[in-house]
């Protein structure tokens, strides 16, 4: 599939986005009364039966080769629901807004689970047409050169800029935010910031926690947070009585400058059925409908 960014670039589009002409009037003044990302924040959570995923997942296992797991198959559904919902990729920057030019997952990987291991900033840029096992392998050739220490572009802006004096810091960073503004941050600072990613995706269920409603940031173009809770088991109606089923929450935050409500309703459905019947993303997305 060809991305936005093979297109060739006009007046106002950036580096990392193309600009949106064609924009409803209320999108387009929204920016102005909401100018910043932290005033249009949405909360949505949405409780899933993983049944079926589990079961899909502890199958894959069996298949050498695979690196299929419940959190890259999480990934992939969100992958999956991004390709079918375009939308869901665009980001508002200097009052404008932007459809972006690439698919990007990103998240904090940590080189352990103790308190002091080291921690790195990592993207993982996916083709909205990739199936779960091209998503899965991407997903896993960053962790584990994270876990092995690799640092990225990212990581090393992060820890000069951290090593500078408190003075030259300040003006530091109001110069980035002034080239953010403007987008032209450059690559080798945003190419591993989930800050920039399409979704910054973090798994809190691997360490036995549930599912945050975590803020979205003003530094960069990221539009939507998705924080996994860990699983837990729910009574529901089954079979004309109650059962006891697994389940993970996943909480959403989204900036509502992007799509309306309706939008964001029909991705999570989409998304949980991605989820519920996870063997359909075996097949690479070619832009069929999704229902």
């Amino acid at each position: 599939m060809g991305s936005v960014s093979m297109s060739r670039k006009k007046w106002k589009d950036r580096r990392d986005g193309a600009y949106i002409r064609d924009v409803d009037p209320m999108h387009k003044i929204i920016p102005y009364l909401l100018p910043r990302r932290t005033d249009s924040e949405v909360f949505l959570i949405r409780s899933v039966d993983v049944t079926n995923l589990m079961k899909y997942v502890s199958e894959r296992k069996g298949i050498e080769g695979n690196s299929v797991s419940l959190f890259s198959s999480m990934v992939a559904a969100m992958v999956r629901t991004s390709a079918v919902r375009p939308a869901l990729n665009r980001f508002v920057k200097g009052y404008r807004l932007y459809q972006r030019n690439d698919l990007i997952v990103g998240f904090v990987a940590k080189e352990g689970y103790e308190d002091d291991s080291g921690s790195h900033l990592v993207n993982v840029t996916v083709d909205p047409g990739d199936d779960i096992f091209r998503v899965s392998e991407k997903v896993y050739g960053k962790v584990n050169a994270s876990r092995k220490g690799d640092s990225t572009g990212t990581d090393s802006a992060v820890d000069g800029l951290a090593n500078m004096p408190r003075w030259f810091l300040r003006i530091a960073v109001r110069f980035l935010r002034f080239l953010d503004f403007h987008g032209w941050v450059p690559k080798s600072i945003t190419k591993d910031d989930p800050n920039f990613a399409s979704v910054f995706v973090s798994n809190m269920g691997s360490i036995g926690c549930g599912a945050p409603m975590h803020h979205l940031n003003e530094w960069g173009t990221n539009s939507i947070f998705l924080c996994i809770g860990e699983k837990y088991d729910k009574v529901v109606p089954f079979e004309g009585g109650y059962a006891v089923r697994p389940h993970i929450d996943f909480a959403f935050t989204v900036d509502e400058r992007i799509a309306d409500g309706v939008y964001f309703a029909r991705s999570i459905d989409i998304f949980t059925k991605f989820l519920e019947e996870p063997s359909v993303m075996e097949e690479g997305y070619r832009g069929d409908n999704p229902d």
